[in-house]
């Protein structure tokens, strides 16, 4: 038996009945020694192979002439890669499945029908296992100049290029099939811009894929996030998913200009099919100046590949220097879409559809005017009636005074509703909480909702500052007896916040199915299992000792057609801005939330950045109270007198503030008063929208620049409910959401 030659590395799935001196791969069997060459997972593999050399044969028949680094050999069957968090390359290596240079998609002569899986794919598979929180494989270190990945099968596993500065770097993914939902990160690959004055240079190259089983669970992932120097993606086959392709996010605030002066994107000879995540194929050249930016789409199917009525091509160009040929495609859409198929933001001069059948569109090719940035410091209210699709009249000279009078004294705090510290016991957080107001101060926070998990501990220590920290606890459930949930998607995370320290023992002594153990310092429960009756329960008993009920990142985990099943009962809080205002999860969650009020149900907005590192003030709420402390933020929070969002928004009808429950008269008035912009969210030459919306749509809307306190007064009409929000026109995200005041009562 022939020695596995120098510079391989075995990876031997089942490792414990597998042989501990042999290794077979595609046919052939090598002798090889257990922690030399010969491993039971990759990450051990990975280790040893960055003391190894690249190998100075090619084996079994393998399709390459050479290799740039050591390479590991993956056995049929499964590799679990979310036993390790994440498998961290540090140094270059190659990955090769037993199924390496076989292309999964066969070609077919019908170009509009799905190419079929190769037979000689399926059997005999080298599987990486991944799962909803772990499953990654990450590039941490500027050492690593090359990544190549080969023939798997890829289950939940996705893939992210962490640094920000570097060298040269060859990514190469090919033959492979990926199945199963993204998880946490829910983008496939994702490369982070690099710094601006990084020599990172990335080449990515994606060959010879098939997307199967790939259900996008409305988390708004893509498929991939591109930001490097030159990227190809050839015979990409892509096919019924909700998911979007990419390749920057929801906002396009995800700019595909790499820091070099030039950057090009080639999509070719792919299909793409039945894939409804918004933005289709999108590029974004945001804030990149006089960079060149250069995309190519050619030889590729593309059917329905884009939410109704949106574009499947949409490029977001900001200059002359940015060009996108389309050419030799056919894009059809069985919809009757009433956009564009190629729609550009901005800047088309660049942009060539040549030779290309289209079909199903309004038209083949439009341009969008991009968002104004010379605007107002005032919104205008010299108009008698708004010009929402909900048309209001507008008061001139109303009276401010009540609203004055209620919020006097008061000023504009900042908090992050959603943290987690380093506190021991079971905190997960690595930020101690001891030097969290010190860096609070730095940023601008004013306080901070601390929800460590599993446990009461932080509440207790010497450390927790009643002006900065208000107490919480965030435990996972599944629940069941849901309405339209995805098969095994129906877990969640819930924030129960209470109003004084002993409030959780309270919750624990009413409900054993957490099994609390220990005391107040040292103890510690379970996640339980709930039906959504009995959670419901929760939800009323919570409220009834004077606490609240939060259903944080709510489209992260729990997947459903069904709005209600994200419903837990009246005056629940929903997540609506998460991570950050631009992020995948607050145009989902906010999607939601609105879901639900269309419903007619009572949910109060709520939001944060949920950061277990260093204090962020990157998703803060705006709270106008009389001192800076727990119980006046706690109780505004109750009321729902509060603005998710980095803007300060007072809104009255008659005497009654956000989050107030009213019946409905003749002679209501609404008033408004924006105010306390976050300094550190302000963005210059930014057009900033007032949005005021009813349960019927749109009601006022009018551009300002951020600047200056604003204030407006309607005739309230019979509606279900009034609310504000603040939106950014020029980065294309909400910077602050009111809680309703309805008037259904």
């Amino acid at each position: 038996m022939k020695k596995l030659p120098l510079g391989y590395f075995a990876v031997q799935s089942d490792f414990e009945n597998a042989p501990k001196d042999s290794f077979t791969y595609r046919g052939e069997t090598f002798e090889v020694k257990e922690g030399e060459n010969l491993f039971s997972n990759a990450k051990e593999a990975v280790e040893a192979a960055y003391n190894g050399v690249a190998p100075t044969e090619v084996i079994c028949g393998l399709p390459y002439d050479s290799f740039p680094a050591p390479v590991l050999l993956f056995s049929a069957g499964k590799h679990n890669i979310e036993a390790f968090d994440r498998v961290k390359i540090l140094k270059s290596v190659v990955m090769l499945g037993e199924k390496a240079g076989v292309n999964p998609n066969l070609p077919s002569s019908n170009r509009t029908a799905l190419p079929e899986l190769n037979p000689e794919r399926g059997e005999g598979e080298s599987i990486l296992v991944g799962h909803y929180w772990y499953g990654k494989i990450w590039v941490e270190a500027a050492e690593c100049e090359c990544l190549i990945m080969d023939g798997f099968l890829s289950a939940g596993v996705r893939f992210k290029d962490v640094r920000k500065t570097g060298g040269k770097f060859r990514f190469e993914s090919k033959n492979i099939i990926h199945e199963g939902r993204c998880g946490w990160d829910h983008n496939q690959y994702n490369f982070v811009p690099a710094a601006p004055d990084s020599t990172l240079d990335r080449d990515v190259l994606i060959k010879n894929v098939r997307i199967i089983k790939f259900p996008d669970l409305d988390y708004g992932g893509s498929f991939a996030l591109i930001n490097a120097h030159k990227a190809v993606l050839d015979n990409v086959c892509f096919e019924g998913s909700g998911q979007l392709i990419g390749f920057t996010n929801l906002t396009s605030s995800y700019s595909n200009c790499s820091q070099f002066p030039t950057t090009e994107i080639t999509v070719k000879n792919s299909y793409i099919a039945n894939a409804s995540g918004e933005n289709g194929i999108s590029f974004s050249t945001i804030g990149e100046g006089d960079k060149s930016f250069s995309a190519t789409v050619s030889g590729c199917t593309i059917i329905n590949a884009s939410r109704k009525d949106a574009p499947v091509i949409n490029p977001y160009f900001t200059s002359d220097k940015h060009t996108l040929t389309v050419s030799d495609c056919l894009i059809t859409d069985t919809r009757e879409n009433l956009s564009a198929a190629v729609s550009v933001t901005g800047c088309a001069s660049g942009v060539k559809v040549e030779n290309c059948s289209i079909s199903g569109f309004l038209a083949d090719c439009a341009t969008v005017a991009p968002p104004p940035v010379d605007v107002p410091e005032y919104i205008d209210t010299t108009a008698d009636i708004t010009n929402g699709e909900d048309a209001h009249k507008i008061l001139k000279n109303a009276d401010f005074s009540a609203l004055d009078s209620y919020y006097e004294g008061t000023k504009a705090y900042y908090g992050d509703q959603h943290v987690h510290t380093k506190c021991g016991g079971t905190s997960d957080g690595s930020f101690p909480m001891s030097d969290w107001p010190e860096e609070m101060d730095n940023i601008g926070l004013d306080f901070a909702i601390i929800v460590d998990h599993r446990q009461m501990r932080g509440f207790f220590l010497p450390e927790w500052n009643e002006e900065r920290f208000l107490m919480g606890n965030e435990p996972s459930a599944r629940i069941t007896e849901l309405n339209a949930n995805a098969e095994g998607y129906s877990n969640i995370h819930y924030n129960m916040l209470v109003p004084n320290k002993y409030g959780l023992a309270m919750i624990f002594a009413n409900f054993p199915e957490f099994e609390f153990r220990g005391d107040e310092l040292n103890g510690s429960h379970k996640y339980p299992s709930f039906t959504k009756e009995r959670f419901m329960e929760l939800t009323s008993f919570i409220q009834s000792i004077g606490g609240m009920m939060v259903h944080p990142h709510p489209k992260t985990m729990l997947s459903s057609t069904d709005p209600l099943d994200f419903y837990y009962g009246e005056h629940m809080f929903l997540e609506t801005l998460y991570e950050t205002f631009e992020s995948n999860f607050s145009f989902k969650n906010y999607e939601l939330w609105t879901q639900l009020l269309a419903l007619g149900k009572h949910v109060y907005t709520s939001g944060g950045s949920d950061t277990h590192r260093r204090p962020s003030n990157a998703v803060v709420s705006t709270f106008y109270t009389k001192e800076r402390r727990d119980s006046a933020f706690f109780e505004q929070m109750k009321k729902g007198d509060f603005t998710v969002g980095c803007v300060g928004m007072k809104m009255f009808i008659d005497g009654n503030p956000m989050g107030s429950e009213l019946e409905y008269k003749d002679g209501m008035v609404l008033t408004l008063r924006v105010d306390d912009f976050f300094k550190y969210q302000w963005k210059e030459n930014t057009a900033y929208e007032l949005r005021i919306y009813s349960d019927k749509g749109l009601v006022y809307k009018s551009l300002y620049d951020g600047t200056k306190p604003q204030e407006i007064a309607l005739e309230v009409k019979k509606r279900n409910f009034y609310r504000a929000e603040v939106f950014d026109l020029t980065h294309g995200y909400r910077v602050a959401v009111s809680n309703p005041i309805w008037l259904d009562k």
